[in-house]
């Protein structure tokens, strides 16, 4: 049945990892069997490593859709980061996937449907903090 309602750790984390590339959560996700290590990241970054993907190989001209496939998602991150600051007090909407570049070459994502994990570890989070 996937992950229940009275654990939303993950799906917290998957909020904080999108509104700030600065939060590094490593985790291993079990899904009917098969187990996932990574890092999550934001949805923006997922796109942007998928546009470069397509770049590199001999389709490039087609990265100009995934170029705007990440313009939509920083658009999404933007208009949730506005909706925080101007209502506190609504809840943001529970994601529905997790976004996940695999250790330990990074070249390989995933697009994980929240739902699908059956179980999960978090082996590392860490928060690089901007200069000040």
């Amino acid at each position: 049945m996937g992950m229940g309602t009275e654990d939303h750790s993950l799906a917290q984390m998957a909020l904080q990892v999108d509104e700030s590339d600065g939060v590094c959560v490593e985790v291993v996700l079990l899904m009917g069997g098969a187990q996932l290590r990574g890092r999550l990241v934001s949805e923006e970054r997922y796109r942007e490593l998928m546009a470069d993907t397509v770049r590199r190989g001999n389709a490039a001209p087609a990265a100009e859709a995934f170029d705007l496939l990440t313009k939509e998602a920083a658009q999404r991150r933007a208009e949730r980061q506005h909706l925080r600051e101007t209502q506190p007090h609504v809840p943001l909407e529970t994601p529905e996937y997790l976004y996940l570049v695999e250790d330990p070459d990074w070249a390989r994502t995933w697009c994980v449907p929240l739902g699908s994990v059956d179980a999960w570890s978090m082996t590392a989070l860490t928060v690089d903090l901007p200069d000040v």
